[in-house]
């Protein structure tokens, strides 16, 4: 009978465990395993980002001021220059010989006025003995007027052949890199007219000022302003990034056809680059990365934990974000700020230092406000004793992994 007895004891309480054991597994199965962390405080800041070329500030398109055939190019593409470098030589045989006849009519007109200057030198004496009349001495100046009218003339075109000579002479306004070279030696050149461009001989662009100009979305661009701080990084030069400043916003866009009636409208802003390098060069693709706006120290989350709520008292949707209390999920609205690239400003709603479920993505998107939910929180599980926290949703929780 001893036995029995002791069979059915020991039959319950092998039950007991069993069911205390399935119990405590529905229980571990219900709840929800996931991501947390907590609303902390960071600087955020807002960024647009935008592709485009290097470009100069300035550059200077060199073409010739008289028309002649270019006899001497001293300049390569690619060659560095300096302000009063001679670039290019033009054919100067004509503009010699317009200065030789210039200056020889110069001459002709001096001697002429000498003559009749000294002719009124001495009529004027006989005229104070009466030897001769009003009317010659009035001839005499008059010549000696019209005279000297022609010496200025003739000093006039003297200067203008001087001028034209000088001219077939062309030298560098600035200091910079020839970018482009569109002449050959042996072309004849032309100047240009309202109606007529004159011939590019090449083109000089300044080095030691140089910018991006990149293309901004239509979505994007209202929140760009001139002054706004930039990085700048460039295929060519790996590794490396260099700070920049919005100069410029264009007030009308560019509007790309992409196929069919679908068009794209961009805004070119062009950006400074305020510490250049010697490597840059016109026409390299840049990446800029405008920084709209920037908020220190303020309350934050991960992107990855706003979900959507809905607010049936105004019956609005808006931004929500799940807490936990008490091991259950709780849904509460929140309102936000700007935001990079993975965390967003909470403005109110929670609180400094409150759990939020920011993950997986999968279980988040179906959680439910009042739902049990168990999780790790991703911190440093060493404390100043070598102790773990205690964490009474997951009394043993494990060291997470180091990051790859």
């Amino acid at each position: 009978m001893k036995k029995i007895v002791i069979a059915v004891i020991i039959i319950v309480i092998v039950a007991i465990v069993v069911a205390a054991l399935f119990m405590a597994m529905r229980i571990k199965g219900s709840a929800k395993l996931l991501q947390v962390d907590r609303i902390k405080k960071r600087t955020i800041e807002s960024t647009v980002i935008a592709f485009g070329r290097v470009e100069p500030k300035s550059d200077v398109n060199i073409s010739a001021e008289v028309s002649e055939k270019i006899e001497k190019i001293y300049v390569d593409e690619g060659d560095t220059v300096k302000v009063g470098d001679v670039l290019v030589r033009l054919n100067r045989d004509r503009f010699i010989a317009a200065v030789n006849r210039a200056q020889a009519q110069v001459n002709q007109v001096q001697a002429n006025l000498k003559k009749a200057r000294d002719n009124l030198s001495k009529i004027e004496q006989l005229k104070s003995s009466g030897a001769v009349s009003d009317d010659a001495l009035i001839a005499a100046r008059t010549e000696v007027d019209v005279l000297s009218a022609q010496l200025e003339s003739a000093m006039a075109s003297l200067r203008e052949a001087q001028d034209n000579l000088s001219q077939t002479i062309i030298k560098s306004p600035l200091d910079g890199i020839v970018t482009s070279l569109t002449a050959e030696e042996g072309e004849f050149v032309i100047v240009g007219t309202m109606n007529n461009p004159g011939s590019v001989i090449m083109t000089i662009a300044q080095l030691t000022n140089m910018q991006a100009t990149v293309d901004v979305d239509e979505a994007d661009v209202v929140d760009i302003v001139p002054g706004q701080k930039a990085k700048l990084e460039l295929d060519a030069i790996p590794d490396t990034s260099f700070d920049g400043t919005v100069l410029q916003v264009a007030h009308q866009a560019k509007v790309q056809s992409l196929g069919g009636e679908e068009t794209r409208a961009t805004f070119e802003v062009k950006i400074s680059i305020d510490n250049p390098s010697p490597k840059i060069r016109p026409g390299m693709s840049v990446t800029a990365t405008i920084t709209i706006a920037q908020h220190d120290s303020v309350p934050s989350a991960p992107i990855s934990a706003i979900v959507e709520y809905h607010n049936t008292i105004e019956n609005k949707k808006g931004e929500g974000i799940f807490t936990i209390e008490n091991g259950t999920a709780k849904k509460v609205q929140v309102h936000t700020g700007i935001s990079d690239d993975r965390f967003i400003e909470i403005i109110d709603g929670v609180n400094v230092g409150d759990i939020i479920i920011k993950g997986p993505f999968k279980v988040l998107r179906e959680l439910k406000d009042g739902d049990r939910v168990k999780y790790t929180e991703e911190t440093n599980w060493r404390s100043k004793k070598g102790k773990p926290p205690f964490n009474k949703h997951k009394p043993y929780p494990r060291k997470p992994k180091r990051p790859d």
